[in-house]
């Protein structure tokens, strides 16, 4: 049945290039230019919130049993954190987390307005397109020019080089799509792979390796998802071509990711005869030993926030780790910091929030047009990337984490969504 006309916003309407502009200049400027993505987000919320109370959409949103869950999921984790956060005492080392965290619930009104809006689509695209391409360019200028900060040559961004060179990727990876849609100019297939070669340069010179391994089993799932339909030199072109670029940025001497890799490997061999390591993913493995204990010690409940950071201290002072770790104040692990905030509880519902988006697009990612389908990879790509991120980085510890995990899950899947509805209509 079609829906009446008040329940969506026209394409052709003030609101919809408005909110069209806003999704495009983020997506352009957010990955290079500081407080760009909160500033997009923050138009974003209040948009959605004035279109809602209007339109009286709170009150009747029509939501699908899945859709309802997708959006309970992150008031839950908030609310679980906060739970744990008050179980252990309220310490102040939890106080920078609940001034992030509410940020989350700004999925919400996001996704319940922007999947009632049409003529966004254009906006999404070219938005992702510029954002590599700013962000290449960005990252080109911050080397050529010999730029230094906290963390050497690596190029940070707003932030620093993990959320920079992580959803630089993000970025390429949910384009890909769009080098095989034949609808689309030669130039403007030109310009998307031109996009996707300057994300992974600026992922390349950020020398940020988590999100990388979501590489791999993103190729393998497009194979059944967005590339389904495809002509077969497209469906087997397509991964073969990115899998040839990421060879490339992995193994060429001049970038920073050549050197990152060889460091790895040494790091593995110094690891497996019983040593630490001192570089970036010694680090690690030693921040995560020192978390493995306190996880071991109360799996169900947690040992709180700030603890973490209490542990670290003391097995410094004993000699058990580097002094180096000093510097950390989490377990770069948002999986870690999970189960000692909150436990095994805490953890599920960190799981579930990553695979909200993920089941809510899987039915739109095989059966409906290409325009639905790439739109729902987009929701599939942008948020397996990040939950591989999170596997070596504790994601919510920073604004950055949050603010762009609510971002892209709630616009990819309310367009996915939304371009469903329209075909059903």
């Amino acid at each position: 049945m079609i829906e009446p006309v008040a329940t969506r916003v026209a394409a052709d309407s003030k609101l919809s290039r408005l909110t069209g502009s806003v999704v495009f200049v983020t997506l352009a400027l957010g990955l290079a230019v500081p407080n760009a993505q909160d500033s997009g987000t923050v138009a974003l919320v209040l948009l959605a919130l004035g279109w809602l109370a209007h339109s009286g959409q709170w009150r009747r949103p029509g939501l699908s049993g899945i859709e309802g869950f997708y959006l309970a999921l992150p008031l839950a984790f908030v609310l679980a954190w906060l739970a744990a956060w008050a179980l252990h005492g309220m310490p102040d080392a939890g106080i920078g987390t609940v001034e992030r965290l509410p940020k989350l619930l700004a999925i919400v009104p996001l996704y319940l307005f922007l999947r009632r809006v049409d003529g966004l689509d254009g906006a999404w695209w070219n938005g992702l397109v510029a954002g590599c391409l700013v962000a290449g360019a960005y990252a080109l200028w911050y080397t050529l020019t010999g730029q230094e900060g906290p963390h050497g040559a690596r190029v940070t961004g707003p932030t620093n080089p993990i959320y920079f060179g992580g959803l630089s990727l993000a970025f390429a990876l949910m384009l890909i799509p769009r080098l095989a849609d034949e609808r689309q100019t030669s130039t403007a297939r030109w310009l998307t792979g031109a996009a996707i070669v300057m994300a992974f340069v600026a992922n390349a010179l950020s020398g940020s390796r988590g999100a990388w391994l979501a590489i791999p089993a993103l190729l393998a799932v497009y194979l059944f998802t967005a590339g389904a339909g495809q002509p077969l030199r497209w469906r087997l072109g397509v991964p073969v071509m990115i899998l040839a670029v990421s060879l490339v940025v992995l193994f060429t001497p001049v970038l920073p990711m050549s050197d990152r890799l060889d460091e790895t490997l040494t790091e593995l061999s110094v690891i497996a005869d019983g040593e630490n390591g001192a570089g970036g993913f010694g680090r690690r493995v030693q921040l995560w030993d020192i978390a493995g204990s306190l996880i071991g010690a109360e799996p169900l409940t947690g040992t709180g926030p700030g603890s973490f950071r209490v542990a670290l201290e003391e097995s410094v002072q004993v000699g058990a780790h580097d002094r180096i770790l000093m510097r950390y104040e989490h377990p770069h692990s948002q999986y870690f910091s999970a189960l000692i905030d909150g436990g095994a509880g805490l953890l599920v519902l960190l799981l579930a929030l990553f695979a909200g988006p993920i089941l809510l697009v899987s039915r739109l990612s095989r059966r409906y047009s290409r325009q639905c389908r790439y739109l729902a990879w987009c929701a599939l790509a942008g948020t397996t990337v990040i939950a591989f991120m999170a596997l070596s980085e504790s994601i919510f510890t920073r604004n950055a984490g949050i603010v762009w995990f609510a971002l892209l899950s709630s616009v990819s899947t309310a367009l996915a969504v939304g371009s469903g509805q329209r075909e059903s209509d």
